[in-house]
């Protein structure tokens, strides 16, 4: 059996995975072993614990569950072997206008689901070349470190505002991961830090959520503050406009000011889930506001919650 496994990895490398991921839309894929990986990150790893231990993660409660899961990939996948990632670019356009503003990413249909049915089927098709095959799908929702994975395979390195940066896809991007039960022969490929001196993002946070470079307060960020925090705030936030996520910090980047230049072509159409008249968000009941962001990741904010955001957005 251990040579009929042996014979079967043979047969499918990483050039087959890629080229099978790729025709499912992701136009970049990375590849690392786990073994190989180690070292590197368990020094994520390390960071991470110390982060959810200062209390950064404020009330994400689910980030210090998983938090042993995180430290040790294989309580995830017992049978982890090699890890591959994938990027999917999402449009780079903003989303409204200074008075009443979305994150991008929220522009379109829950990408949790979306991705997962894309890894799903390449997954498949994969199994169908070499049977021994094992896999675990990880988007956003699993106890994962995404950018520390996406960082060892190579697709970009972490930036000052902590996120995934990729020197041609900047960082409006979302990351999946596929841990897998046999070896790819693919050490670490670790991209230069290319952000330099830069501290654009540091200074754009208008709450001081980036009070030095490559850490979070996520206290004190908008996007938790609007997507996470549940209840009533305790002190009074400036949103800047945006009623769900934030994109401050990436907006000044360097590398998504020219991604977003290239993709002033692109469809300007808002997703149904987004809607930008002040007056119906403001009479819009529970019952309009679940079905409306039914289908979309807008739906975790609950339906109180989303009004907090709005009349803090009305007083400012």
């Amino acid at each position: 059996m251990q040579l009929n496994s042996a014979m079967a990895a043979a047969k499918v490398n990483f050039s087959d995975y890629r080229s099978i991921l790729m025709r499912e839309g992701f136009p970049v894929v990375g590849a690392v072993d786990f073994t190989e990986a180690l070292p590197t990150y368990q020094v994520h790893a390390e960071r991470y614990r110390q982060w959810v231990g200062r209390g950064s993660h404020g009330e994400m409660t689910y980030l210090a569950r998983g938090l042993d899961r995180r430290l040790n990939p294989k309580l995830v996948f017992p049978e982890l072997e090699s890890v591959i990632t994938v990027l999917m670019p999402y449009n780079a356009q903003p989303v409204g206008n200074e008075s009443l503003r979305y994150a991008r990413y929220l522009n379109g249909p829950d990408y949790h689901s979306e991705i997962q049915e894309k890894l799903s089927r390449a997954m498949q098709e994969a199994q169908k070349l070499n049977p021994e095959l094992k896999y675990k799908i990880c988007v956003d929702t699993s106890a994962v470190l995404e950018r520390t994975w996406a960082a060892l395979c190579g697709l970009g390195w972490i930036g000052k505002n902590t996120l995934l940066i990729h020197p041609q896809l900047g960082s409006y991007l979302f990351i999946g991961v596929v841990f897998l039960n046999q070896k790819m022969g693919m050490k670490p490929t670790l991209l230069k830090d290319y952000c330099g001196n830069c501290i654009l993002c540091l200074n754009a946070c208008p709450t001081n959520a980036l009070p030095e470079p490559h850490f979070l307060e996520s206290r004190e960020c908008i996007s938790y503050l609007t997507l996470e925090k549940r209840g009533q705030w305790e002190k009074k936030i400036d949103l800047k406009g945006y009623v769900a996520g934030c994109d401050l910090c990436q907006e000044v980047c360097p590398f998504n000011v020219k991604v977003t230049r290239a993709s002033e072509n692109e469809s300007a159409t808002v997703h149904t889930s987004l809607e930008l008249n002040l007056d119906k968000l403001l009479s819009e009941t529970e019952e309009q506001y679940r079905a409306r962001t039914a289908d979309s990741a807008l739906s975790r904010i609950k339906f109180n919650d989303f009004k907090r955001n709005l009349e803090a957005r009305t007083k400012n």
